[in-house]
């Protein structure tokens, strides 16, 4: 009790300083994460400066060695002025806390470079509430644990929308590939939102990709039961080790498949298993965060690969599928040219 007395008085910017607090957003352990949840429910009025003071934290990566003060000031500036902008007039943030001049300090999501977007957004509208917004470029991947404790794992090219604005935050939107670990909670679902249905949770592990710009999409249950609300308001309940599947028409098909071999991406492993060479290079895309080009397409996109790809690099990858079918490649920066000898 003593211990959380000490946290009442304080502002975002103190939890955001505060070791424990960091700790808890980071390393969660059962005990820190039953404090964190006592705390919060005895004292609601400062759920809101929680829920900033975590985004604020999520979105920052701390290394024991220093990097210039000029690689990370822009970036901080800009999330600075976000924050500052929808908090209430006359309270400020401390761009540069004391311990950050210890410590690295650079975006999340995970970083080596600054290349990732963490902004926050709030409508105009108080019944749509606050939202956060993660977004993953090609080539990176992250991991995020939500307010009520659920573990997400977004793939590269991909964004995912929390809803902070209702009394439980388990709403989410996706854009991409993202491996969901729900906390189990009977009376109050966890929806994840696509632009073609919704998957109602209760608790469980599963994998849903929604990439805007493809037509099909999947969802893949590795353990509990989820269900599928389509546009047209039918309900589909899937059991484990099920894949639920829409074609470019808007049909689904649900199969059984194993779920390893699909969200193994989470461990940094891709696995394509007798893909069409149209779908494989955009996952390359992403997987690498390059653009690959190929002059004769039409002629060759309907061949077939399989392949794994754990360390290889995207040169290694070249040559696993030059031994499948011949082509000459060029790579200019991020920018490859396929030339098939068909």
């Amino acid at each position: 009790m003593k211990r959380e007395s000490n946290y009442n008085n304080l502002g975002y910017e103190d939890f955001v300083e505060d070791e424990k607090f960091r700790k808890w957003v980071f390393a969660p352990d059962e005990e820190s994460q039953l404090f964190w949840e006592t705390f919060i429910k005895n004292n609601p009025t400062k759920k809101e400066t929680i829920q900033i003071a975590r985004q604020i934290v999520e979105a920052i990566h701390f290394e024991e060695e220093p990097v210039n003060r000029e690689e990370y000031i822009p970036s901080l500036t800009i999330l600075k002025h976000k924050i500052v902008k929808q908090d209430k007039p006359g309270k400020n943030i401390r761009l540069f806390p004391n311990w950050w001049n210890k410590t690295a300090v650079i975006l999340l999501i995970p970083f080596i470079t600054i290349s990732i977007y963490f902004y926050f957004s709030r409508p105009n509208t108080a019944q749509e509430g606050q939202k956060t917004q993660y977004i993953v470029p090609p080539g990176q991947k992250s991991n995020m644990i939500l307010a009520d404790g659920t573990r997400v794992w977004l793939n590269s090219g991909s964004t995912l929308t929390c809803f902070m604005g209702d009394e439980l935050n388990r709403k989410v939107h996706l854009e991409g590939e993202a491996f969901f670990d729900v906390t189990k909670d009977k009376k109050n679902p966890f929806f994840v939102e696509t632009e073609k249905y919704t998957v109602k949770v209760y608790g469980t592990s599963f994998n849903v990709r929604a990439f805007k710009e493809q037509v099909t999409s999947e969802i893949i249950l590795e353990e509990g039961a989820v269900s599928v609300v389509t546009g047209n308001n039918e309900e589909i309940k899937l059991k484990p080790n099920q894949r639920f599947y829409i074609n470019e028409e808007n049909k689904y098909q649900v199969s059984a498949i194993d779920p390893e071999y699909y969200t193994c991406w989470k461990d940094n492993v891709l696995r394509v298993n007798n893909e069409e060479l149209q779908h494989l290079i955009v996952r390359l895309e992403r997987w690498y965060g390059v653009s690959i080009s190929i002059p004769n397409f039409e002629k060759v996109k309907n061949l077939r690969y399989t392949l794994t790809i754990k360390t290889e690099s995207c040169r290694e990858m070249l040559e696993l599928m030059r031994l499948v079918t011949p082509f000459t490649y060029t790579i200019n920066g991020e920018n490859i040219t396929i030339n098939y000898d068909i």
